[in-house]
């Protein structure tokens, strides 16, 4: 008895020792694994616990450095959190992530996203390019069931959109989101650019809504019109009228 009972607790702390140097790049398979491959973790180094690495989609066309800490006593509790904390040089990934069966909960979370990175919720076939930098916030948001709390907002910087070989500078463009029963709602605007962008998004689990006013401002190059014009008839104010509906595949 006393020599099974010797084995058991050897194996248990063989486990224990495994779980708490667990390779880094074991994330890269739950990544993948979560997202059907869409998205991995490359170049991981340290442990399982802590780590850094760098998300990036399956493509390689955007690559996003990552420095993460598990929190094991959430562990306890059913639940996986993970701090970030920014790469040297830079101001983000932070905050926290936490999930479980309940739901998710970001704390104090601030992503800066290369905005090419949301060209997969475009149309397959759209042969357009996003340039510049989406940056992500929100100080507490909770997502459980159908019941969304708080707020999340994001500011695209130095926004360019590049189609056909013409780019239309769009200046700064700041979106405000908050909960709508179970999708999220609210305002898109824009200082700078070529044109003014006035309208509203709507954000679903699996699809993105767009509802804008699209104005050229007098400073435009002429392309501008022409593309705007490409899109639907004006309005009395110069205005095309612009409603996308999107899948976030």
């Amino acid at each position: 008895m006393r020599a099974a009972a010797l084995g058991i607790v050897g194996c248990a702390l063989l486990v224990a020792a495994f779980a708490a140097f667990a390779p880094a790049t074991l994330v890269d398979r739950r990544v993948a694994a979560a997202t059907g491959g869409k998205l991995r973790v490359v170049d991981a180094e340290g442990t399982v616990w802590n780590g850094r690495g760098a998300l990036a989609d399956a493509g390689g066309a955007w690559r996003l450095p990552v420095v993460w800490t598990v929190d094991a006593t959430a562990l306890a509790r059913g639940a996986v959190a993970v701090r970030f904390a920014p790469p040297a040089g830079a101001s983000s990934p932070s905050g926290t992530i936490a999930l479980a069966s309940a739901g998710i909960a970001l704390r104090e979370l601030r992503v800066d996203v290369p905005a090419r990175a949301f060209a997969r919720a475009l149309p397959p076939r759209t042969p357009v390019a996003l340039g510049g930098t989406v940056a992500v916030t929100t100080a507490d948001f909770t997502g459980r069931a159908d019941v969304l709390r708080g707020a999340v907002a994001a500011r695209w910087r130095d926004a360019r959109v590049v189609a056909g070989g013409a780019v239309v500078n769009l200046g700064t463009v700041d979106l405000a989101l908050a909960p709508q029963d179970d999708r999220l709602g609210g305002r898109i605007a824009n200082t700078g650019g070529d044109l003014k962008i006035a309208g509203a998004v709507t954000l679903a689990p699996t699809s993105v809504a767009v509802d804008a006013m699209l104005t050229p401002l007098p400073s435009a190059p002429e392309l501008v019109g022409r593309a705007l014009a490409a899109l639907g008839p004006p309005s009395a104010g110069g205005g095309v009228q612009v409603t996308w509906r999107g899948a976030l595949r």
